[in-house]
């Protein structure tokens, strides 16, 4: 009896030690990696605004506002010490370039964020808006997305705002920075743990 007890207790143990680090590794995780093997071979990347083609929010805004934003951050973020310089990999200025392994798409939806009356007496109950950017990497030679990662702007937008157009650019921008802030850490966890 004491035997059994024994060995079930060296399996147990045993499980739970095998399974401790894909749980950790899982647990510390900011976005969702689809293709593990895929995300960890990518050297060379590029971003792709191709599919960032709706209009100006309100009037006095760029024609492609959404791809403007992203090509912002992306010059921003590329700048010694900005968040992509801490990326391991190499960023092409084309996805046309020969060797890009990986290809960054944004996408982005606007959240409602909601009042009450007792916030604001007269208010509509949902006057302020932020930005969501969804952050998808696809491997460029089959198209899968091999990663995904979502940033929720803390910047909201609202018809009493003085610039309201620049909020919008704000807010999206921020979000991206917060998908991009995922990607990084996510791929400097997983180089941590192969």
């Amino acid at each position: 009896m004491r035997r059994a007890a024994l060995i079930l207790a060296i399996i147990l143990s045993s499980i739970a030690f095998a399974a401790a680090p894909n749980a950790a590794a899982g647990k510390n995780l900011a976005g969702k990696v689809v293709n593990r093997a895929a995300l960890q071979n990518v050297m060379t990347y590029c971003v792709d605004t191709s599919n960032l083609d709706r209009g100006p929010v309100s009037g006095g805004d760029f024609p492609h506002p959404e791809a403007f934003d992203v090509r912002e951050v992306i010059e921003r973020d590329r700048k010694p010490n900005g968040l992509l310089s801490r990326l391991p990999w190499k960023l092409e200025a084309s996805c046309s370039a020969p060797g890009v392994d990986a290809v960054l798409r944004f996408n982005f939806h606007s959240i409602a964020s909601f009042t009450t009356e007792a916030e604001r007496p007269g208010a509509i109950p949902y006057d302020r808006w932020r930005y969501r950017a969804k952050l998808e990497v696809s491997d460029k030679a089959s198209s899968g997305v091999i990663y995904r990662a979502d940033g929720d702007s803390s910047i909201s937008v609202g018809p009493t705002d003085r610039d309201p157009v620049g909020r919008w650019h704000a807010s999206r921008q921020d979000a991206a920075d917060l998908a991009l802030g995922a990607l990084v850490s996510d791929v400097k966890t997983i180089s941590k743990n192969p």
